[in-house]
C-alpha cells in the first residue's frame, strides 16, 4: 500500500502596498482610505482572503512589539480601537477577529548590522554609476505601475500578487547587487541586510507554523513576497499557497 503523503502546514504570503504612506503621498489620486468607496474595496479583499481560512495571522511588525500589537488587537476586539490606515489593522485585525483568533503574531526584524542604507546606495550609484542608476530608476522605481487613480484596491492587490509583478520586484534587487566596484560592493552591502531580514521573517514564521493543521497568513509589503516564499518552499516544511489564487 502506498504510504499516505504527510500533510504540511500551509502558508500564504499576501503582498500589499503600505497604506500608512498613502494619505500623504497619494491622497489626491487615491483618495482617503477611510472613505466609503475605499472601505468597500478593502472589505472585498478581506472577504476574499478569509476564504484561505487562516488559523494564524502574522504581520510586518518587529518581534519586539508583539505585545503592543496584541494589546491593540484586544482593544479592537473590545470595540475600543478605531482602525488606523494600516494594512495590519485594515486587513489583519478584521480577518483575525472575524475568524475568532485570540492572538496575532509579529515576525519582522529591522535592526542595523552596520550596513549602508538603501538611500545611500542609490545616492552612490547616482554619482558613480549614473547609467545603472538610470536603468534601475526607470525600470523599477518609477511610480508608473502604481496607478491608484483608476484602480480599485482589489485590482491593485491582484497586481501586487501576480507572479510577473513579484518576479519584477525581485529583479530590482539583482540590479542593486551590481552597484559598486570590484573592491567596494555597495549594493550588496545593503542586500545582505535585506536577505537577513527576510530570513529572520521566514524563521519567525516557521516557529509559529509547526502543526500540520496550521494555516498561517502573512500580510507584508509586496517586495518581501519573493524571498519569503522562496525560503518557505525550499525548507521543504510548508505548502505555500499563492495569494493571487484567492484574489
Amino acid at each position: 500500500m502506498e504510504q499516505q503523503k504527510q500533510q504540511k502546514p500551509k502558508v500564504m504570503v499576501l503582498g500589499t502596498f503600505h497604506m500608512r504612506y498613502t494619505p500623504d503621498i497619494y491622497r489626491e489620486e487615491f483618495g482617503d482610505l477611510l472613505s466609503e468607496r475605499r472601505q468597500k474595496e478593502i472589505r472585498e479583499v478581506v472577504d476574499k482572503i478569509k476564504k484561505f481560512n487562516p488559523t494564524k495571522l502574522a504581520f510586518e511588525v518587529v518581534k519586539e512589539e508583539e505585545e503592543e500589537l496584541n494589546q491593540a488587537y484586544r482593544q479592537y476586539l473590545n470595540n475600543d480601537l478605531e482602525l488606523k490606515i494600516d494594512e495590519t489593522h485594515q486587513y489583519g485585525f478584521r480577518i483575525a477577529s472575524e475568524l475568532g483568533h485570540k492572538k496575532v503574531y509579529a515576525v519582522d526584524w529591522m535592526k542595523s548590522v552596520g550596513n549602508r542604507g538603501m538611500g545611500q546606495v542609490f545616492e552612490w550609484a547616482k554619482n558613480e554609476q549614473p547609467d545603472l542608476y538610470k536603468y534601475i530608476d526607470e525600470n523599477y522605481r518609477s511610480r508608473s505601475d502604481f496607478d491608484l487613480a483608476t484602480k480599485s484596491i482589489v485590482d491593485l492587490m491582484k497586481e501586487k500578487n501576480e507572479e510577473s509583478s513579484i518576479k519584477k520586484g525581485h529583479e530590482m534587487y539583482m540590479a542593486v547587487a551590481r552597484i559598486g566596484t570590484v573592491e567596494d560592493y555597495v549594493g550588496i552591502d545593503w542586500l545582505r541586510w535585506w536577505y537577513q531580514r527576510n530570513l529572520i521573517i521566514y524563521s519567525n514564521l516557521a516557529k509559529i507554523t509547526s502543526s500540520p493543521e496550521d494555516r498561517t497568513l502573512l500580510i507584508i509589503g509586496a517586495a518581501h513576497v519573493h524571498l519569503v516564499s522562496q525560503f518557505l518552499k525550499e525548507s521543504g516544511m510548508f505548502d505555500v499557497e499563492p495569494a493571487i489564487a484567492y484574489l
